[in-house]
């Protein structure tokens, strides 16, 4: 279905977004609320809880940290990993004259 929409006017183009948008949204609840109700259904039939079909590892959780790696001189509650991107306190400590391995956490 093609619709022309050359022959609305801006105002009457953003009022029909509107409603397509509101209307896509409620669709979505609704469906979300129908697949969500088939799922409690399949786990009654069954005797099973979502713990038992989705473990940890399935839902996205990780289960282990990794360790800090390098510690604020000044702040021991701030710490980082050495992963990722270098935190700005460090860049600046680093740029005054100090070491990587100045902030290593040797416990």
């Amino acid at each position: 279905m093609k619709i022309d929409y050359k022959k609305y006017s801006l105002l009457q183009l953003e009022g029909i977004l509107m409603e397509v948008s509101q209307e896509i949204e409620e669709r979505k609840k609704l469906e979300a609320e129908s697949i969500r109700q088939k799922i409690e259904n399949l786990l009654q039939e069954s005797g099973l809880s979502l713990d038992d079909v989705y473990t940890e590892k399935d839902m996205g959780v990780r289960s282990n940290k990794v360790p800090m790696k390098y510690r604020h001189p000044a702040d021991p509650l701030i710490q980082w990993s050495g992963r990722g991107k270098m935190p700005i306190w460090m860049r600046d400590l680093i740029e005054q004259g100090a070491t990587k391995d100045d902030f290593l956490i040797r416990d």
